[in-house]
């Protein structure tokens, strides 16, 4: 496959991350046209190391932030670079990933397989050390707003048994390694800037999702991923505000109708939480944070409404109806929220005609 292939990869303060993810690049059986590595203003000795790092067959660019960008607008402004060099495909990957040997040659089969109605390919990833556990199979979308893993720490050998050939539809593509169609990003748009992080990976698979294309999982092509399960309070920040905003631009109104009573219990819900966890100054900020971005998210909504080509009907098939995030279990969730709000969904999903 002559296409060409931009890795894209955003930095924070990942120093200890870098040895292993850039040798693992310089290591593919399908060399990379170009790797952007985009800094947000670190501080631990990441753009030294990333100064003296080469990789021969691939062009190496460097862009340092003078401050913290965000994962959205970071990997948008690598994105804009890729376009300037007429890339063909772009890999957005995760400081913290390790690229198995034949990733990018998989990705590429699996792309070359495909018509132009793909828009992304995700490849399996894997837990690290624990390199025999999935981390994501291709991430899932809870209806009342929550992404999450797929399969997270589930056996590899349910999917690798399957022909190098298959991929699998899946909801949308971890933003930790997304193979994205370069041509269909140009008509989709790139990432949500508004988001900074948490959701962003999300909105673009279902921007995409909308306008008609496939999301698929290439489940040969493999990336291990040092991912650390459980929930900081920077994570819960952006992901608490990011998931209203999220529901707002893509669900149709009567659908925000059907969703407002388990929304509004898991609302209460969640604040409970957060005083528990010490959060709950955080969660009040969330909905202040939120409401001020209403307005374009509004103006962006009505560009999705009007130019979507699924319905909430056919949407509703990705949606899923039990919580199941990794490093999140509870008692409550296992015996009261997923009993609950799995019959509501399983009743009133039934009734979505438009």
């Amino acid at each position: 496959m002559s296409k060409k292939i931009a890795v894209i990869i955003v930095g924070y303060n990942g120093r200890e991350y870098l040895p292993d993810l850039l040798n693992s690049l310089k290591n593919q059986t399908l060399k990379p046209t170009e790797i952007i590595f985009v800094d947000n203003n670190s501080t631990d000795g990441s753009q030294e190391f990333l100064s003296k790092f080469q990789i021969p067959d691939s062009k190496f660019q460097i862009i340092l932030n003078n401050q913290n960008k965000g994962f959205a607008q970071a990997n948008n402004q690598g994105i804009k670079e890729s376009f300037k060099n007429n890339s063909d495909f772009i890999f957005l990957l995760n400081q913290d990933t390790i690229c198995d040997n034949n990733c990018l040659e998989e990705l590429a089969k699996a792309a070359e397989n495909e018509n132009a109605e793909t828009f992304a390919f995700q490849p399996l990833v894997l837990c690290w050390p624990e390199k025999d556990k999935i981390q994501t199979s291709g991430d899932k979308f809870h209806f009342l707003g929550f992404g999450y893993s797929g399969g997270y720490k589930q056996p590899v050998n349910q999917l690798t048994k399957q022909p190098s050939n298959q991929v699998t539809d899946i909801t949308y593509a971890s933003g930790a390694a997304m193979f994205i169609n370069a041509q269909a990003l140009k008509e989709v748009g790139l990432l949500d800037e508004d988001l900074f992080m948490y959701h962003e990976d999300l909105d673009l698979c279902l921007r995409a999702r909308f306008l008609g294309y496939n999301i698929f999982l290439a489940p040969q092509s493999l990336v291990y991923h040092k991912y650390k399960a459980g929930v900081s309070s920077h994570r819960w920040y952006w992901s608490e505000r990011n998931r209203g905003l999220t529901l707002l631009k893509f669900y149709k109104l009567p659908t925000l109708i059907l969703i407002f009573l388990p929304w509004l219990f898991m609302e209460l819900g969640v604040l409970g939480y957060s005083l528990m966890t010490g959060w709950f100054s955080l969660k009040i900020k969330t909905y202040f944070s939120a409401l001020r971005l209403v307005p374009k998210t509004l103006i962006k909504r009505a560009k999705v409404q009007r130019t979507r080509k699924i319905s909430d009907r056919q949407f509703s098939k990705y949606l899923e109806a039990k919580f199941n995030f990794a490093g999140f279990e509870h008692p409550l969730l296992k015996y009261l929220v997923n009993p609950i709000f799995g019959l509501y969904w399983k009743i009133f999903k039934k009734i979505i005609f438009w």
